[in-house]
C-alpha cells in the first residue's frame, strides 16, 4: 500500500480520482526514475503543460536549471518511505516564467508496501514570496532617510509590482492643487522630478479618498490627463500619504501599460511603503521648518541667546546679539549670561530665574544691562524661557535692546513735566501719546471733556477709548483715524470729528494733532489738542442734523459707489466688445482689399461693356461702404490709427456750416455757439469731422427730418467731484462740443447701450448701429470724455470733452487730388496674405513700378540685405513670425538710409501706433484702399513729401566712380539668352566673355582678369550658388551678379546668398543691366 488515501471500491476510486483532477492545487505524480505519471488540471493551471505534454516525461521540465540535484535529494527521501512537507523552491512554466511554489512530496506505494513512487501536491506561493520581498526592500529602505530613501522606495515599488512608472509626490507649499514629484521611476531607471496639475488626474481622487485603483482604461477615464494617453498608461493604483494629523501630504503612485497583477497584491504593498514614506516626507519637512527657523533667528535683528540650565554658559547667540555686544561665537560660549550683565551677581540672577526652575513660571519678563566688549552698556528687556529638549534642559532668551525706547520715554517724561506745569490749569483738552500711540498723559481738561480719569487711559490708544465708533454704530478703524497720521506721517492734522464720552454719548470736537520730535528732529510721540464745539453748532438741534448729516453722506456715498461700480462695468463691457470687433475688422480689410483691389484690375479688362462695366462699380461701391463699417468698428474698438494735431474746433465747425445743412436738408435749423477764446485740442481732425457730422445726421433722424440742432464749443473744467463720479475721466481742462437736437429723445433704459455696436432704434435698413460706436471709439481714443443727457419727448444732448493742448494750431495738410500718376521705382511688398499681397503686385506693376515681394519680415529684410536696389519698402503692419514690420523697417532704413516706408493695415496693433496714435515720420495707409490712393500715397513718399526718396547707396556711388568699361563673364547654358545678353553688354560698351557651364567659367577665370561674374544659378554641371562660392574665395575681388528668373526671396531662402552679391531678375532689359552695373551707355 502507498500512504496516499485510498478509496474502498471502484466508484469510489472514480469520484476520488475526479476530486483530486479538479482540484486547484496541482497534483502530479512520479515513478521513481523521475517520469511522470499523473497530471491534474490544477498542475496544468500552474505550469502551463497539458496531461499529455508531460505524462511519461522526466519532471525536469518544470525545474530550473541548477535544482536537479534537488530534485534527486526529494527522491532518495521519498525511497525510503519518508515525507517532504511544505519544501519552498522554484519551478518553471511552459512559458519560462520563475514561479516560488510550495511543495509537498508523500511516498506511492504497491500492495506490498514497497514504494513505487511519489506523489507531490504544489501550491503557488510567489505573490506571498514577493510581499515578503517587498517589505524586506521596505526594511532595507528604512535604514536610509531623505532621497535616498525616496529613491529605494519608488525602485523597489517598480520591482515588486513589475510595473513601468512610480510617483512619488509631495503637495506644493503654495498651492494645493498642483504636486511635486520628489521620486519618479521610469522604465528601469529614476527620471528627473516635475511639478504637474492635479485637476482631471486620478491623482486628484487618490488625495480624497483611502485608495484609488483603476485597472484598465484610465487613460479614457481622464481624458484631460493628457500624460497618461501619450505614455500609453492602461492601469493605475495610487495610495495618500497621511500625515499626523490625518490628512493628506502626498501620494504615491504605480502605473502600468499593461493591468497590474493582482497576485502581487499591490494595494497591501503600496500601503505598506505609504505609511513610511509619509513619515520621512513630515520628517523632511521638519527638518526643513527648523533649518528655516534657525535661519530666521540666526538673521533676526533682535537678539536671541541660548544658555544651559546647569552651567549657564551661552550654546547658541544669534548674529544680531553677538554684533551688539561684540563678542565672537567662540569667545561667548565660554562665558554665562551674568558676565554681560554687570549689575548682577550670579546668586541675584538665580534668584531671579527660580520662578523657571521651580516650575512656577513659564515665562520671567525682566529688564536689565548688557556690558559690550568694548565696556559700554545698553538697557535691554528680557523675555526668558526654560525649555527642555532631547540635549537637556536649555534656557532661551529674547533680548529688546531698549536704547531708543527709554530716551523717548525720558523726552516724553520731560515733556510731560514741562506740560504739566503749563496745561494743569488751561481750559483747553491736551493728550500725550507715546510712540505707540498709547496715551502717557491727559490733564484735567481732558479729563472733563471725555469723562475719564488719567489712570484709565495711561498705557491705551487714545483711539480705541474715546474714537473706536461712528455715531452710526460702525466700527471706526484705525487706519481711518484723521488723528493717528500725525505721527507716521510727521505731521500736523487739523479737523473736526466726533468723540465717545466715558457714558456712550457721542460730542463734536475740533482737534489739532501734532508729533513731538527729539533734539534729533526724529518724532517720538504726538500731542493733541481738542476741544468741544458743541455749542458752536447750537446744543441739541445742531447735533441732530449733525447726526442727520451723517447719515446722509453715508447713503449718498453708498448710491455714489453704486453708480461708479455700474459706469465701470458698462466700460468694462464696451472694451471687451471693442477687442472682439477690432480683431473682426482687420480680417475682413484684408478680404476687402483683396476684393476691391481685384475689381479695380477688372475695371479695365470690360472697358467698353456697359453692363459689366455696371456691375463691378457696383462691387466697388459695396467694398467702399464694407470698408467704411470696418472704419467704424476699428474707431470703436480703438485700434484706428489716429495722427492727431493741435486743432481749434471752432474754426473746425464753422467750416462744416456748409456741408452740415446740406446734409441735414432745409427743414432743420442749425445753430452753431462758439465760446469766445476757445482753447485748442490734440486731436485727428478728419475723425472729429466725421464724429461731429455722425451726431448730426443721427439728430436728423431722432428729429424725423424736422427740427432744431444746436452744436456748441466751450472750454470747460472737470473737477475732482466730476471725475468721483466718473472713475474712468482726469480731472483737468478740456474743450467741450455739445451737439442738441429737438428730437424724441433716448428712453432712460437704453442710455447705457447707446454706444454699443450695432445698437440702433431705427428700423431695419435704416442704420447700422455704429456710427455713435465710432464716435465713443474716438473720445475715447484722444483721452477724452463723452456723456449723453436725453429725456423721451425733449431730445437729446451729446457732449464730448477733449483734452486742452497749449500747442498752436497746426497748418493743414495738402492733399494731391491730381491724376493718378506712377513711377519706375523698384518697390518691395512684405505681405502675409497671399490673396492680397498678389493684388497689390498687380496693381503696382500697373502703375510702372518694379516690383519684389516677400510674405514676412525676415524674408523682406533678406532681399534688402541680398544688395537689390529698393526705393520703397510698402509692409502690413500685422505680421507672423519674430521679427514685426517695424524692426524690419528700422533694420531697412540702417541699410538703406534714403528708403521710404509706408505702413499698411486694417488693425495696428501697437507697432507703429501707441495710446491710439501714430509714430512721428510714420506713413500709414489704412485696409482696404483703392488704386488711385495707394497711387497718391507712394507718390507722396517717393516725391520728397514723405519719407526722403532714397538715393545711390555708398556701395552703388563707388561702383559709379570705377572705369566705365569692365571685362564681363557672362555664365548661362540657355544660348539665346546668353546671346541677347552678351549684345546688351556690349553695347553699353564692355568686354565680355561667355560660359555654358561652371567648368567653362572657371577656366577662363584662371586664363583672364575679370571684373564682373554674371552667373545663372541653374547650370547643368554644378549650381551657380557653388560656382559663386569658389569665385568668391579664389577672385574676391570679382563684382557677382545672379541673374535668375528666381524671386529673391526663393533664391535667399533655397541658396543661403547674402548681400555680397546683386540680384538681377530675369526678365530683365538692357536698363537693368546698365543701372546693375552702374555706368552710362556712351552715345556714339
Amino acid at each position: 500500500m502507498n500512504d496516499m488515501p485510498r478509496p474502498a471500491d471502484a466508484s469510489e476510486g472514480d469520484r476520488f480520482a475526479a476530486i483530486v483532477e479538479h482540484c486547484e492545487d496541482a497534483i502530479i505524480s512520479i515513478s521513481l526514475d523521475g517520469s511522470v505519471t499523473s497530471w491534474n488540471y490544477g498542475a496544468t493551471k500552474l505550469f502551463g503543460y497539458q496531461a499529455h505534454e508531460l505524462i511519461g516525461n522526466s519532471i525536469t521540465r518544470i525545474i530550473p536549471e541548477g535544482r536537479h540535484s534537488e530534485e534527486d535529494a526529494i527522491l532518495t527521501q521519498i525511497s525510503k518511505g519518508e515525507i517532504v512537507s511544505h519544501f519552498e523552491t522554484l519551478r518553471v512554466r511552459k512559458d519560462g516564467v520563475a514561479l516560488d511554489i510550495s511543495l509537498t512530496v508523500s511516498p506511492i506505494k504497491d500492495q506490498g508496501g514497497r514504494v513505487i513512487g511519489a506523489s507531490k501536491v504544489a501550491r503557488d506561493i510567489t505573490p506571498r514570496k514577493r510581499a515578503e520581498g517587498a517589505r524586506q526592500k521596505l526594511i532595507d529602505c528604512s535604514r536610509l532617510v531623505g532621497r535616498p530613501f525616496l529613491d529605494a522606495v519608488v525602485e523597489a515599488l517598480a520591482e515588486a509590482l513589475q510595473v513601468r512608472w512610480v510617483l512619488l509626490c509631495d503637495l506644493h507649499p503654495c498651492n494645493p492643487n498642483r504636486a511635486r514629484v520628489l521620486s519618479a521611476w521610469s522604465d528601469g531607471g529614476r527620471q528627473e522630478n516635475f511639478e504637474y496639475d492635479l485637476k482631471g488626474t486620478p491623482c486628484a481622487n487618490v488625495l480624497v479618498d483611502e485608495a484609488c485603483i483603476y485597472p484598465a482604461n484610465v487613460a479614457n477615464l481622464f481624458p484631460d490627463d493628457a500624460l497618461l494617453t501619450e505614455m500609453g498608461v492602461e492601469s493605475y493604483m495610487g495610495v495618500p500619504l497621511r500625515g499626523s494629523k490625518g490628512g493628506s501630504i502626498g501620494l504615491l503612485a504605480v502605473l502600468n501599460d499593461k493591468p497590474i497583477d493582482p497576485s502581487l497584491q499591490p494595494l497591501e504593498t503600496l500601503e505598506l511603503f505609504a505609511g513610511r514614506a509619509a513619515a520621512e516626507l513630515q520628517r523632511l519637512a521638519a527638518a526643513s521648518a527648523n533649518e528655516r527657523l534657525g535661519r530666521i533667528v540666526e538673521d533676526a535683528a533682535s537678539e536671541t541667546f541660548v544658555f544651559d540650565a546647569h552651567t549657564l554658559k551661552f550654546i547658541l547667540v544669534n548674529r544680531g546679539a553677538r554684533e551688539n555686544l561684540g563678542y565672537s561665537m567662540e569667545e561667548l560660549v565660554e562665558l554665562t549670561p551674568v558676565d554681560i550683565k554687570p549689575s548682577l551677581t550670579t546668586e541675584a540672577f538665580m534668584d531671579i530665574i527660580e520662578p523657571l526652575r521651580s516650575g512656577k513660571k513659564t515665562v520671567l519678563h525682566f529688564e536689565t544691562m548688557h556690558r559690550r566688549k568694548n565696556g559700554t552698556d545698553y538697557n535691554v528687556a528680557v523675555r526668558l524661557q526654560l525649555l527642555n529638549d532631547d540635549a537637556g534642559a536649555v534656557y532661551f532668551a529674547a533680548i529688546e535692546d531698549t536704547t531708543e525706547r527709554d530716551a523717548a520715554a525720558r523726552a516724553l517724561r520731560q515733556v510731560s513735566q514741562r506740560l504739566d506745569t503749563v496745561l494743569s490749569n488751561t481750559t483747553m483738552s491736551v493728550f500725550l501719546m507715546d510712540d505707540r500711540q498709547q496715551c502717557v498723559y491727559m490733564n484735567a481738561a481732558a479729563e472733563r471733556l471725555t469723562g475719564y480719569r488719567f489712570e484709565e487711559t495711561l498705557g491705551r490708544p487714545l483711539h480705541d477709548v474715546i474714537h473706536h465708533t461712528y455715531p452710526d454704530g460702525r466700527p471706526f478703524p484705525l487706519h481711518e483715524c484723521t488723528i493717528d497720521r500725525a505721527f507716521p506721517e510727521e505731521n500736523q492734522v487739523q479737523g473736526e470729528d466726533m468723540f465717545i464720552h466715558k457714558d456712550g454719548s457721542f460730542y463734536p470736537v475740533a482737534f489739532t494733532a501734532s508729533p513731538i520730535r527729539d533734539e534729533k528732529g526724529k518724532a517720538v510721540g504726538t500731542v493733541i489738542e481738542v476741544r468741544n464745539i458743541a455749542a458752536e453748532l447750537q446744543a441739541r438741534e445742531a447735533m441732530a442734523n449733525f447726526n442727520a448729516s451723517l447719515q446722509s453722506r453715508v447713503a449718498e456715498v453708498m448710491a455714489e459707489r453704486e453708480t461708479v461700480e455700474a459706469q465701470l462695468r458698462q466700460s468694462q463691457k464696451l472694451e471687451a466688445i471693442g477687442k472682439l470687433t477690432g480683431g473682426v475688422a482687420h480680417d475682413f480689410n484684408n478680404l476687402l482689399q483683396v476684393i476691391g483691389g481685384n475689381l479695380q484690375l477688372l475695371q479695365k479688362d470690360v472697358a467698353g461693356n456697359n453692363r459689366a462695366e455696371q456691375r463691378v462699380q457696383n462691387a466697388i461701391s459695396g467694398v467702399s461702404r464694407g470698408g467704411k463699417l470696418a472704419s467704424q468698428l476699428l474707431a470703436f474698438g480703438r485700434r484706428q490709427p489716429l495722427a492727431p494735431k493741435a486743432v481749434n474746433l471752432g474754426r473746425l465747425v464753422r467750416g462744416m456750416d456748409d456741408m452740415l445743412r446740406r446734409a441735414l436738408g432745409e427743414s432743420v435749423e442749425v445753430e452753431t455757439i462758439i465760446s469766445g477764446g476757445l482753447w485748442n485740442t490734440f486731436v485727428d481732425e478728419t475723425r472729429v469731422e466725421n464724429a461731429i457730422l455722425n451726431l448730426a445726421i443721427n439728430a436728423r433722424d431722432a428729429m424725423n427730418g424736422h427740427g432744431k440742432l444746436t452744436i456748441e464749443a466751450g472750454n470747460a473744467q472737470l473737477d475732482d467731484r466730476y471725475t468721483r463720479q466718473h472713475p474712468e475721466v482726469e480731472a483737468g481742462q478740456y474743450v467741450m462740443i455739445a451737439v442738441t437736437d429737438t428730437g424724441c429723445g433716448i428712453p432712460a433704459e437704453m442710455l447705457e447701450q447707446v454706444f454699443e455696436p450695432f445698437f440702433t432704434t431705427k428700423p431695419p435698413g435704416q442704420g447700422t448701429g455704429l456710427g455713435l460706436s465710432m464716435v465713443y471709439g474716438l473720445v475715447k481714443q484722444s483721452n477724452g470724455h463723452i456723456k449723453v443727457y436725453s429725456e423721451t419727448g425733449e431730445g437729446t444732448t451729446i457732449r464730448i470733452y477733449l483734452p486742452r493742448t497749449k500747442q498752436a494750431e497746426a497748418d493743414r495738410p495738402v492733399v494731391d487730388l491730381g491724376p493718378v500718376r506712377g513711377g519706375s521705382e523698384t518697390v518691395l511688398v512684405v505681405e502675409d496674405d497671399d490673396d492680397v499681397r498678389a493684388t497689390v503686385v498687380e496693381i503696382l506693376s500697373e502703375l510702372g513700378y518694379r516690383v519684389l515681394r516677400a510674405r514676412d519680415a525676415a524674408s523682406g529684410l533678406a532681399i534688402i540685405e541680398s544688395g537689390v536696389a529698393v526705393d520703397l519698402l510698402f509692409t502690413d503692419v500685422v505680421m507672423p513670425g519674430s521679427m514685426q514690420s517695424r524692426e524690419m523697417a528700422r533694420l531697412a532704413q540702417e541699410r538703406l538710409p534714403e528708403l521710404a516706408v509706408l505702413f499698411t493695415s486694417g488693425y495696428t496693433e501697437n507697432s507703429i501706433v501707441h495710446g491710439g496714435r501714430l509714430d512721428e515720420n510714420v506713413e500709414l495707409i489704412s485696409k482696404p484702399y483703392t488704386q488711385e490712393e495707394l497711387a497718391h500715397r507712394l507718390r507722396y513718399c517717393l516725391d520728397g513729401r514723405g519719407p526722403a526718396k532714397r538715393q545711390p547707396t555708398a556701395k552703388e556711388s563707388e561702383t559709379h566712380s570705377q572705369p566705365t568699361c569692365y571685362k564681363v563673364l557672362l555664365v548661362e547654358d540657355e544660348v539665346l539668352i546668353r546671346m541677347s545678353t552678351v549684345d546688351m553688354v556690349e553695347d553699353l560698351g564692355h568686354t565680355t566673355f561667355e560660359a555654358g557651364t561652371a567648368r567653362e567659367a572657371l577656366q577662363i577665370l584662371e586664363g583672364n582678369q575679370i571684373d564682373v561674374l554674371i552667373s545663372d544659378i541653374g547650370l547643368p554641371d554644378v549650381s551657380g550658388a557653388s560656382l559663386i562660392a569658389e569665385v568668391q574665395a579664389r577672385w574676391p575681388a570679382i563684382r557677382i551678379i545672379v541673374a535668375s528668373g528666381l524671386s529673391v526671396t526663393e533664391a535667399v531662402e533655397r541658396y543661403g546668398l547674402g548681400n555680397s552679391v546683386t540680384w538681377l531678375e530675369k526678365p530683365y532689359s538692357q536698363a537693368d543691366i546698365e543701372r546693375i552695373l552702374g555706368v552710362q551707355t556712351e552715345e556714339t
